[in-house]
């Protein structure tokens, strides 16, 4: 009976003392979208970090990282619209500009009044399509900024929520990274 109750109580003790875990004090920032850890500057995996942080910030990370990554394409087609609007202004006033040259240089003949208005409308169908381009551009600028700035918002609540955690003090027992125990977290 001795012998039992020295065994339980060993193994009870050997239980306890590898209960408190040691990766919960580190201080994370975000970075690109990531998740990192200060003193590293290692970018921290999903299972790291739902073993770190709290359900909320947990789910905001998943919600913000998320969001992160579907801003990613709505930049790409608003930097793409945007270069082609900006080429087709830029072709609409080469050819305008052309076009006053070669109007200034034939005013007297009847040649040079008919090059400078077909090269004028062609001018004005560039702008024009510059402008289209322009509107799209500003049209996936909206939602790539709104994006962005809800994932950041997301992302900062996160690291937030896991640096300034608060001050209580608390006594659990269940199972952590190490075994079965009890855990003092402050």
């Amino acid at each position: 009976m001795k012998k039992s109750i020295t065994l339980l109580t060993l193994l009870f003790l050997a239980m306890f003392s590898f209960a408190q875990t040691s990766n919960e004090n580190i201080t994370i920032k975000k970075r690109n979208g990531r998740i990192v850890n200060v003193e590293t500057n290692e970018k921290l995996s999903k299972l790291e970090l739902k073993s770190m942080l709290d359900e909320e910030s947990y789910d905001s990370y998943i919600r913000g990282r998320n969001r992160y990554i579907a801003s990613i394409p709505f930049w790409a087609a608003t930097a793409i619209e945007g270069a082609l609007s900006i080429t087709y202004i830029a072709m609409g006033c080469d050819l305008k500009y052309d076009c006053i040259n070669n109007h200034d240089h034939q005013q007297e003949k009847e040649n040079g009044h008919d090059i400078y208005c077909e090269n004028a409308t062609g001018a004005m169908l560039y702008w024009v399509i510059g402008g289209f381009f322009a509107t799209g551009a500003i049209m996936y600028a909206i939602p790539s900024t709104i994006l962005t700035i809800s994932s950041h918002r997301k992302l900062n609540a996160a690291v937030d929520g896991y640096n300034h955690k608060s001050s209580d003090v608390t006594l659990n027992f269940g199972a952590t990274n190490n075994g079965i125990g009890l855990t003092l977290n402050f």
